[in-house]
Formats: structure tokens, sequence, C-alpha cells
């Protein structure tokens, strides 16, 4: 019986760290374009004039 105890708690242990995981991953990507974007902005306020919108 403890064994199955054991068992059952090292599964939700390790489905609680995949969720961790792709909530990380999730906010790493967020965060790369969060980046991304505002360089952009940052460079197009910089020079105005290379703006094609």
């Amino acid at each position: 019986m403890n064994n199955q105890t054991q068992v059952e708690e090292a599964k939700y242990t390790y489905i609680g760290r995949l969720f961790t995981l792709g909530g990380s991953a999730l906010f790493f990507i967020g965060s790369l374009i969060a980046a991304i974007v505002g360089y952009h902005a940052y460079i197009d306020l910089l020079d105005p004039s290379s703006n094609t919108k």
C-alpha cells in the first residue's frame, strides 16, 4: 500500500513539473516576442524616415 502511495505522489509531482515547465516555456517565448517588438518600436522611433508603413 505504501508503494502505491509513493507511485501516485510521484505521478502528481511529475505532472506538476510538466505544467511548470510548460508555463516557463510560454513565459520565455512571450518575453522574447515582447523584447523583439519593443526593439523594433525603439528603432522606428529613432529613425522615423525608414518607417515604410
